[in-house]
């Protein structure tokens, strides 16, 4: 297993964006919205909620250094709240799929002035920065913004699953990090600093953030370089450990929750944002408008047709289905023996193992014909797998998963295309974090 709890620095790319139009800039770029107003083009992209929120206008100068929205669309009291904690989102392309995921921060967390011009800095995976660096560049054209590599800034990721540190989050985030009102976040972020609730003296912070993908899934935090530098206080270290941990530990344990990555996955793998659940891990705005791959998503929720989502699974040898049928959440184990068959495959061919049931039937049905002047004979759809694995570290992974079948089975195989064409099993599991 991997430790439950622990402290690492990740291998993160950080892109500064400031100028007096980049709050602008940003907002028609990700899926979480940044402006007061609502940029309205077409009715069916704005939700029937467009007009709760319209004090917003009076409180945020999007020219100055306001700071970041959170919001939840699965929150029955639909609130939005004004912070300096930084925020889960992501870029898509044109056509709607996902470009990359991200964390946006509001720069500097501390220390800020309200006359300042809107900054921000954007934090993704090393391995996708001089792609985004070039998007970026690509929809500047005229917009008053620079945009530029943050350097000697390191990210950190700190998280520990116990229910003291999930009650800790709780409290801090409403006492240091939700209010309503840009200036009060400015106030309350300088506080968590001077109070060493979190961080020692004199340490760096850059940028802050709850990580709620999953609810308190963890603390992520920016500072300048730390040489080695504990960077919590003697208080924070009185309540909880923070032994140090490794990037692949983090990532193994995203795994087992299900929360995908973007640079988990082969470059060439296309998914759309409800695929990777962006909807359930607070990247999501439903009211703000029009924004680049905007059309597609906002028609997809509205429609209701989201048939797969990423979940994670656990592979296993045959001869273990029925100790495996009995789990309700994947053990990460290195030293099983299914691993062995796995490491023949590489990332980029994952994508290619199929998926089926364990009864060896597969996912095909027939159905009438639509057109009028079509044939009355009922049509075989083609065949296709249950599922699509994207990554895999050890015997845990993340997979695609066609919902209608996970919802009566959780079993499967796989067929490893060695030359014996071994078969391994499949587990998937439904999080337990989704909305009910």
């Amino acid at each position: 297993m991997f430790p439950p709890i622990g402290l690492a620095t990740l291998p993160k790319a950080l892109i500064r964006i400031h100028g007096p139009d980049a709050t602008k800039f940003v907002n028609g770029l990700v899926t979480t919205r940044l402006l007061p107003d609502i940029v309205k083009k077409k009715q069916h992209t704005i939700s029937e909620n467009e007009n709760s929120h319209q004090e917003l206008s009076q409180i945020i100068d999007v020219h100055r250094n306001w700071g970041l929205m959170h919001e939840d669309i699965y929150d029955p009291s639909n609130t939005i709240y004004v912070s300096r904690g930084g925020i889960n989102s992501m870029f898509l392309n044109s056509k709607g799929r996902v470009f990359t995921d991200c964390f946006i921060y509001a720069h500097p967390f501390a220390n800020s002035s309200e006359n300042d011009h809107p900054d921000y800095v954007v934090e993704v995976d090393e391995s996708l920065r001089t792609k985004l660096q070039m998007l970026l560049k690509l929809h500047k054209l005229a917009a008053k913004v620079n945009i530029e590599k943050l350097e000697n800034v390191e990210s950190h990721y700190y998280y520990n699953d116990t229910p003291e540190f999930d009650s800790f989050l709780e409290e801090l985030q409403n006492n240091y990090i939700l209010t309503k009102d840009p200036s009060q976040a400015r106030e309350m972020a300088q506080r968590l600093i001077d109070d060493q609730a979190i961080f020692g003296p004199n340490i760096p912070v850059v940028g802050f953030a709850v990580d709620n993908r999953i609810p308190n899934f963890g603390i992520k935090f920016l500072t300048k370089q730390l040489q080695n530098q504990d960077p919590f206080s003697s208080s924070f270290k009185s309540q909880f450990e923070s032994p140090s941990v490794s990037a692949q530990d983090v990532a193994v344990r995203r795994y087992t929750n299900g929360l995908l990555e973007q640079a988990d996955v082969s470059s060439d793998v296309s998914i759309l944002p409800f695929e990777t659940n962006l909807d359930f891990t607070n990247g999501l705005s439903l009211d703000k408008g029009c924004y680049v791959g905007q059309e597609l998503t906002i028609r997809t929720f509205n429609g209701g047709t989201i048939r797969k989502r990423v979940v994670p699974v656990q592979f296993f040898e045959l001869k273990n289905v029925e100790s495996m049928a009995a789990k309700h959440e994947p053990e990460y184990n290195l030293k099983d023996a299914v691993v062995d068959h796995l490491s023949k495959i590489t990332q980029t061919d994952l994508k290619s193992l199929v998926i089926s049931r364990m009864d060896g039937s597969d996912a095909t049905e027939e159905h009438q014909t639509s057109s009028p002047f079509g044939s009355s004979k009922p049509v075989r759809k083609r065949k296709s797998g249950s599922g699509k694995i994207l990554a895999r570290h050890g015997n845990v992974g993340l997979a695609l998963m066609n919902l209608g079948e996970i919802e009566h089975q959780s079993m499967f195989k796989v067929t490893i295309g060695d030359e014996d064409d071994t078969e391994i099993g499949l587990k998937s599991f439904v999080p337990g974090w989704w909305p009910q």
